[in-house]
């Protein structure tokens, strides 16, 4: 069996690039998801993502993941609230104000994060990706 010398330098067509550019990543190259990663800002961190696959579960996935991180960025904002006790130091059964206020908040950016995903897989959508 022969093999077949091994070459040390770089081919003559300039395939190898001293430094990398990453501009051809950014106008030529895609992400196919199915559910994206999210960067803090909720934002997708793919380059020019494209969902693939069933569509109904690229949205509930969406959906989900993006009302999850909503609601969880209203209780990180909110951490410095906290109940207000009777005087005698005994909690009473009616609903606290300020959870019902942190409560609405939350619904508020769930709902918002849902009208984003389904935005984000209605343009993005590419079919089951035959």
């Amino acid at each position: 069996m022969a093999n077949t010398p091994r070459k040390d330098s770089a081919p003559e067509s300039g395939v190898l690039q001293a430094k990398p550019d990453f501009a051809v990543a950014e106008h030529g190259d895609h992400d196919r998801i199915v559910m994206a990663s999210r960067k803090p800002d909720g934002s997708m961190d793919q380059i020019a993502p494209e969902f693939i696959g069933d569509k109904d579960v690229a949205l509930a996935a969406a959906k989900e993941q993006l009302a999850v991180q909503a609601a969880s960025a209203v209780d990180v904002a909110a951490r410095g609230v906290s109940s207000k006790e009777g005087e005698d130091g005994v909690g009473s059964s009616a609903p606290d104000a300020d959870v019902q206020a942190l409560k609405d908040a939350q619904d508020k950016a769930v709902k918002a994060a849902e009208a984003q995903a389904e935005h984000e897989v209605n343009e993005r959508h590419q079919g089951l990706g035959d």
